[in-house]
């Protein structure tokens, strides 16, 4: 990215020494560098150099810092590189995923940046999950203090501090021959010594020459390490990118594993070499970093180190029940419990009594039991494939008991466990239980399914012993659950009606307070208690069939007298008094003088008696447009009409007919009914004046000169009323039929609900009249109930025309 390409490049600028005509960059003290007197020119002549550094994005930023440059101009350094337009053939630098890596058999400081890969390695391999993905474990920590054990070479930077009775500070680098020039001192070789060492020569060389104090205490010397040069190393073997690597002189081994991917999936985790002056300084197995997070093996590199990654010689495969399957590379004298050890132990479903192997052998494989006993002592083959199984989904000791018991629920079987001794463990039967018979559900010795019965009175007294077996399921019944469901019912004029659970010494006057009492209508001196008959002579052609008791609770629930006790499945029926009637009423809305409900008087009430009550209709309403609705038979309760009504008064007879979605959900719960309102007062004992309902809806429109067009025309609209005009007419101006119409089927829908259709006679057409409100509704043609004309109606149709030809004929004779 821009930003590391920048950073990288100015570091390259203060590390190496090489923009020499760069007097502020080139300065070891950054305190005062400002980042606006770089120009762009210097950083894109420079950016090329740069491409060679291997240190990552915050590698720079740690150095920059630690040179003194404030963390604001860092910051403007980051903000500077936007306005920095790099060529796009300029080689891309590291960024925290690349590293610097010299090309096979070449190894010098001209080595091009080399993207670090994602390598894709067996994921099952125990340890290859630190190699298969970008992380900064094993990165070089730039930030660390200078280790005592580092060993100077060609290019590093020391720095010298001298303070106390003398102030002075060197920086000098560790040229070719191994000599840092101290200033009036001369040459001092340093190369191959630690930074312990080399201060010692150091304090010694000084204290001999121009800082004689340092012998009495008044100067010290303190020497630390500045720039770090640049190391080769090479990675041999079956490592995922082997070859010869240049990098920073503090990377450690475990650095280069990384950088080089780690082993490959035939190499070795456990017996990685660290070759130095042809020596084998360290062989590292980095399972003890994995299991322990042990880094002893993390050396310091060093100049033309050697790591080599030999073959695993042994891997096994661990699966099943385990808390890490994977493959595990032993050494030769690891024993199973070790690689169960490396895999985090069993997990808690496992079978631990043994273990499966699959060995391979010369010929063919084999399988091999290996018992816990044997877990110490048996060493696995290279491609033993270890599994652990699951431990059976059943019991060893188990017994269970339910029923009328009180701690039901699974028990341990114990020697010699009788079924007395786990009635007595599972706190004895209940009140309930059924002493008769119990039983208990076994499995023979070849999983057969039996079963044992029992008297549970002779098991409690001792006299019936019956020894228990694992997995015996025990069932003792309860005298309720092997009876019927005893109840009684009440139906009819009480508040509650429905069942009500028997008990015993129930009794009528209990029933009927449990159902919340009688109801206003409710008949009391007539209560009808229907029996069950037990022994009906049903061989007989007549028999009787229940028992009706009669009841007289006119003085109410209190008392005994009177009362009858009750026996299950009992009948009561409350029925209402005789001439008890509930107000009937009936709803008026529309352009009439006092709209609203209006009780019916009488079970003969017609429509002029309404008219009447409600005295008349206002000047703006259209007296042939009265409509009767009347509610569809479908067992709506009386407060369900109520608010059916409470709709329809709240909509107005124009809302309802502008909104056939809405209109179709309101008639469906009614039956419209036409009334001819000038024949029924004219005749009011006739046919027209209707009898009135309960729940019937009277409603009176207003008047409107408007007719509607709606259906299978091109434009559904409301067109004036003209006197005269035809139902053509009316078509033609809603732009005609469309092709989906039926023609034949157009209807008029006038303003009182009745209908009419176009009349045919031979070739002639009957239109019916349009009155103001009327609604002309064109219907959609049923493309899949077409029918073919019949050979008889083709037959009839030909007669026809045949016969009308005849009349035309004799009629131009005469």
């Amino acid at each position: 990215m821009k930003l590391t390409r920048f950073a990288v490049s100015l570091i390259c600028l203060l590390c190496f020494n090489t923009l020499a005509h760069s007097q502020i960059l080139n300065s070891e003290n950054l305190a005062n560098v400002k980042v606006e007197s770089i120009s762009d020119e210097e950083i894109k002549g420079y950016y090329q150099r740069a491409s060679t550094s291997g240190l990552t994005e915050d590698q720079v930023y740690q150095i920059l810092a630690s040179k003194g440059m404030p963390q604001g101009e860092i910051d403007k350094l980051k903000r500077r590189l936007e306005s920095v337009n790099l060529n796009s053939t300029t080689p891309e630098l590291p960024s925290k995923e690349t590293v610097v890596r010299s090309t096979a058999r070449k190894a010098n400081a001209d080595a091009g940046a080399i993207p670090m890969e994602v390598f894709r390695k067996d994921s099952v391999i125990f340890g290859s999950e630190l190699f298969s993905a970008a992380s900064s474990v094993f990165e070089p920590n730039l930030r660390i203090a200078t280790p005592s054990g580092y060993i100077l070479g060609p290019d590093d930077e020391v720095v010298i501090h001298v303070f106390g009775f003398s102030e002075q500070t060197y920086n000098l680098t560790v040229n070719a021959e191994g000599n840092i020039y101290i200033p009036n001192v001369g040459p001092l070789y340093v190369n191959g010594l630690s930074i312990d060492e080399a201060l010692a020569k150091v304090k010694a060389k000084l204290a001999g020459s121009i800082y004689k104090a340092i012998s009495s205490g008044q100067t010290k010397i303190s020497l630390d390490l500045g720039k770090i040069r640049s190391i080769r190393v090479t990675v041999i073997g079956e490592a995922r990118r082997p070859g010869t690597y240049t990098v920073s002189s503090l990377t450690t081994l475990f650095n280069l594993l990384y950088l080089c991917g780690g082993p490959s999936d035939i190499g070795s985790y456990r017996n990685i070499e660290l070759i130095r002056a042809g020596h084998v300084k360290r062989t590292v197995d980095i399972y003890d970093f994995l299991t322990k997070g042990d880094t002893k093996d993390n050396v310091l590199l060093e100049e033309l180190d050697v790591v080599r990654i030999p073959y695993y010689q042994t891997r096994v495969t661990l699966s099943g029940r385990v808390k890490r399957e994977g493959k595990y590379e032993l050494k030769t004298d690891e024993t199973l419990n070790k690689v169960l050890e490396y895999a985090g132990g069993f997990m808690d479903d496992a079978y631990k009594a043994s273990v499966t192997v699959t060995q391979l052998t010369d010929r063919e494989k084999k399988i091999v039991d290996i018992p816990t006993a044997s877990f110490a002592s048996y060493k696995p083959q290279s491609s033993d494939i270890i599994t652990v199984g699951k431990i059976l989904n059943r019991y060893a000791n188990r017994v269970n008991i339910s029923g009328a018991i009180l701690r039901p629920g699974d028990y341990e079987i114990e020697d010699g466990m009788t079924l007395q001794s786990l009635i007595s463990k599972a706190g004895g039967l209940r009140e309930d239980a059924y002493l008769q018979r119990g039983v208990i559900s076994r499995l023979n010795e070849d999983m057969s399914p039996a079963s044992v019965s029992f008297d549970i009175r002779e098991v409690i007294k001792g006299s019936e012993v019956i020894k228990l077996k694992k997995e015996d399921f025990v069932s003792i019944g309860s005298i309720g659950e092997m009876k019927d469901r005893y109840v009684v019912s009440i139906e009819g004029q009480v508040h509650k009606p429905g069942e009500i659970v028997w008990r015993e010494n129930l009794s009528l006057k209990d029933v009927i307070f449990l159902a919340g009492g009688f109801s206003e209508n409710a008949n009391t001196v007539n209560i009808e208690v229907s029996r069950r008959i037990k022994d009906a002579t049903v061989g007989e052609a007549q028999f009787k069939q229940a028992e009706v008791i009669i009841a007289d609770l006119k003085t109410g629930l209190s008392g005994k007298d009177k009362d009858i006790i009750l026996q299950p499945f009992d009948m009561i029926s409350v029925r209402s008094l005789p001439g008890y009637v509930q107000q009937r009423s009936v709803f008026v809305n529309g352009e009439v003088m006092s709209a609203g409900k209006y009780t019916l008087t009488s079970n003969t009430e017609k429509i002029t008696d309404l008219v009447k009550r409600f005295g008349g209709f206002t000047s703006g309403a259209d007296s042939s447009s009265i409509t009767l609705k009347r509610v569809i038979a479908n067992g709506l309760s009386a407060q369900d009409k109520k608010e059916l009504f409470q709709r329809l008064m709240s909509i107005s007879d124009d809302s309802l007919n502008n909104n056939s979605a809405l209109k179709t959900e309101i008639n469906k719960n009614y039956d419209v009914i036409s009334i001819d309102l000038q024949e029924a007062m004219k005749n009011p004992a006739g046919t027209a004046n209707l009898v009135l309902e309960d729940g019937d809806y009277f409603s009176v429109s207003r008047y409107s000169s408007l007719v509607r067009i709606a259906g299978e025309v091109y434009y559904p609209t409301l067109i004036p009323h003209h006197n005269g005009s035809s139902m053509k007419y009316y078509l033609q101006q809603s732009g005609g039929y469309t092709e989906n119409a039926r023609k034949n089927s157009a209807l008029v829908i006038y303003p009182d609900g009745q209908v009419k259709t176009i009349s045919k006679f031979l070739f002639f057409k009957s239109y019916p009249s349009i009155l103001p409100r009327s609604e002309i509704f064109v219907p959609t043609k049923n493309k899949n109930n077409r029918s073919r004309l019949s050979t008889g109606e083709w037959v009839a149709i030909s007669s026809v025309f045949a016969t009308l030809g005849t009349l035309l004929i004799t009629a131009f004779k005469k």
